[in-house]
């Protein structure tokens, strides 16, 4: 019973220390998550977020994902007339986006033993001048999903 009390000890602390790192953390790297911004920035480390964007020029936005996860929602967004950009770093977590059907969605992706999975229209078959959102995701042992809340195809494109 003591070794198990112990050990119970030891892991609340790790666990707390853990929590007050992830804290000082976000502090430092800054977050900037006001809805109707035309750039933002998340931070989920050991934590959860949601963001939903009614920016009406969406130029940028940058989204940190440590042992957590971050759902982010630009369906009510409009993007910059030059397109935007979404930066993505997943360590050991997941970030899910919905972006808007008629955006053209470009992924440029680095993934070390992670999944992407891009269920959006293929670029090819829309029209010219569709709004462009433009994805540089790194990814390290995590999920990234890239979607369209009004499709209900689950084709992936890789």
């Amino acid at each position: 019973m003591k070794k198990l009390l112990k050990g119970l000890f030891w892991f609340i602390l790790a666990n707390a220390t853990l929590k007050a790192v992830a804290t000082v953390a976000t502090a430092l790297i800054g977050e900037d998550a006001v809805e109707d911004s035309d750039d933002f920035q998340l931070v989920a480390l050991m934590d959860g977020r949601t963001y939903e964007s009614v920016s009406d020029r969406l130029r940028s936005g940058r989204v940190i994902a440590v042992m957590g996860g971050v759902d982010v929602d630009l369906r009510q967004a409009v993007l910059d007339p030059e397109g935007a950009r979404l930066d993505i770093t997943i360590v050991a977590g997941g970030v899910r986006v919905l972006a808007c059907k008629s955006w053209r969605v470009e992924v440029d992706q680095s993934v070390a033993g992670g999944a992407v999975q891009i269920e959006t229209p293929d670029p090819e078959t829309l029209p010219d001048g569709a709004p462009i959102l433009h994805v540089h995701a790194t990814e390290i042992a995590g999920g990234l999903v890239i979607a369209n809340a009004e499709s209900d195809s689950h084709v992936v494109r890789t």
